[in-house]
């Protein structure tokens, strides 16, 4: 059995990432992003136009990757969303729901994303 949320892309949404109005600060967020990764990463995926990531169903993971995709797609709403839970993994999807716009300006998003589960990149700082 599966249970998923979904935040879509918000159409007309620009190509930027807009932390004005966000609870942390963008370093803030990347340091739990590599908490996350480092303690309940199992694979990560980039596919043609998606970036997905499962890490391990134990306690407490579920609420931060969905609270991490909730604050997401409200500062970069132009990508879409998912989060889906299955008895042994946390899955998050972030893709780039294909609108024409500037589409190599996602697929940048969508490297850093991929490259932030980088182990050798934890350590890194991006931007």
């Amino acid at each position: 059995m599966s249970d998923s949320v979904h935040f879509p892309a918000r159409a007309g949404a620009p190509i930027a990432c807009d932390m004005s109005n966000a609870g942390d600060t963008p370093d803030e967020r990347l340091a739990e992003y590599r908490r996350l990764f480092e303690r309940a990463l199992v694979r990560r995926d980039r596919g043609d136009h998606a970036v997905s990531f499962a890490f391990r169903a134990t306690a407490g993971t579920r609420d931060q990757v969905e609270s991490l995709a909730r604050r997401e797609a409200a500062c970069c709403p132009f990508l879409d969303y998912r989060v889906q839970t299955t008895p042994t993994e946390v899955i998050l999807t972030l893709t780039n729901p294909g609108t024409g716009r500037h589409p190599a300006d996602v697929h940048v998003m969508l490297d850093a994303f991929y490259a932030l589960a980088d182990p050798a990149a934890r350590f890194m700082r991006i931007g």
